[in-house]
């Protein structure tokens, strides 16, 4: 019992620890231009697909996490933040996407990031113990207003002061980009800001790309948990300790399994002028505690013992090594016939209780 209720200890800890996430705060930003509902040069109407997909990454949300719904176009919409502790958090999230609507003229990318980090800032005030991850999903790159355009930043820009951040941030593109080498400057100007930096060129297939974002965000998360967990809080530790508890009780199982009393005891009743000698062997009782006296509860029940309490014999365990030892109540009137009363009996000692003498040979 005791083997087994250390193993479910320490597999409930592992486990526990094993599967803990880290609580993360989520922005997810939408572009809402019309060129996601294909009212555009080479566009596609894509707004209902990715609509459909952001549920199943919604759902892979955690009790603890957080999440702020942002749109743009040539305009920053921010939702309010939804705090996820059961379904009914994920299912207000599913109201605000349903009514988002891609109306705008323009994809003003910069300013959205400018809000966005902003934002993330604001949050990891807050509370600098949760991570923050930012997806941001799109079918272009920045596209301002007309008016906007004599100023026009750069993400370098927009990125100072948030440099050396330790936030996840994903661009989903959502368009069919020929220059993939914008990519790959945006990726490298939102490096920047932070080393987990990805962008996903999900092209024609919204769903896989969104999918993608999920699923590698759930990883880079796990696998940065693990790395900056204590020792004594990894799996590894637990193991170790459960095999320790485990070594132990079974040591202390072994050392209780050796604690028996062990030998022979005569005994007679002095009184009788020619008694007869009866031998019990102490060790066939396979027993700690072996009672001596008269009537039930009794190990050895001998009737004609002038005695109203049993006194006993005990394996005990001194200097590492278990001897016998005699416990009885001042009534008894215990009497060493050999020698003095020491620590435990030896072999060969014999002691008078009441009308009876009892020898014990180890």
């Amino acid at each position: 019992m005791l083997c087994m209720a250390a193993i479910l200890l320490a597999t409930a800890m592992v486990g526990e620890f094993a599967h803990a996430a880290e609580n993360k705060d989520v922005i997810l930003v939408l572009d809402t231009s019309l060129s996601m509902i294909g009212k555009a040069k080479g566009a596609k109407d894509i707004m209902s697909q990715v609509k459909q997909s952001l549920k199943s990454f919604i759902g892979d949300l955690k009790a603890g996490d957080t999440l702020t719904f942002m749109t743009f176009d040539e305009v920053v919409r921010v939702y309010p933040i939804v705090n996820i502790s059961n379904a009914n958090d994920t299912d207000i999230i599913d109201k605000y996407i349903s009514m988002v609507e891609a109306k705008g003229k323009w994809t003003y990318t910069l300013d959205m990031l400018s809000n966005v980090l902003k934002m993330a800032d604001d949050l990891e005030v807050k509370n600098k113990n949760r991570q923050k991850v930012i997806v941001i999903m799109t079918d272009g790159l920045d596209d301002p207003p007309p008016g906007k355009r004599k100023a026009r930043l750069s993400v370098k820009d927009v990125a100072k002061g948030y440099s050396g951040k330790d936030w996840f941030i994903y661009l989903v593109n959502l368009g069919d980009l020929k220059k993939n080498e914008k990519l790959v400057k945006f990726q490298r100007d939102l490096s920047g800001i932070s080393p987990h930096t990805k962008v996903i060129d999900a092209g024609k297939d919204a769903a896989k790309g969104i999918q993608e974002a999920g699923t590698d965000i759930n990883a880079k998360l796990a696998e940065k948990t693990e790395r900056e967990r204590p020792f004594y809080l990894k799996p590894w530790f637990f193991a170790i300790i459960a095999v320790l508890i485990i070594l132990i009780v079974v040591f202390l199982i072994k050392r209780m399994a050796d604690l028996k009393v062990k030998g022979k005891l005569q005994y007679w009743n002095h009184e009788l002028l020619d008694p007869y000698i009866e031998i019990y062997d102490l060790s066939r009782q396979n027993a700690r505690v072996v009672p001596v006296g008269r009537g039930l509860g009794c190990l050895l029940n001998i009737r004609d013992f002038d005695v109203n309490e049993p006194f006993r014999l005990v394996a005990t365990r001194i200097k590492g090594k278990v001897a016998c030892t005699l416990q009885a109540g001042e009534s008894l009137g215990v009497e060493y016939v050999n020698r003095e009363k020491g620590e435990s009996l030896q072999d060969g000692d014999i002691v008078k209780i009441k009308n009876y003498t009892f020898k014990y040979l180890a």
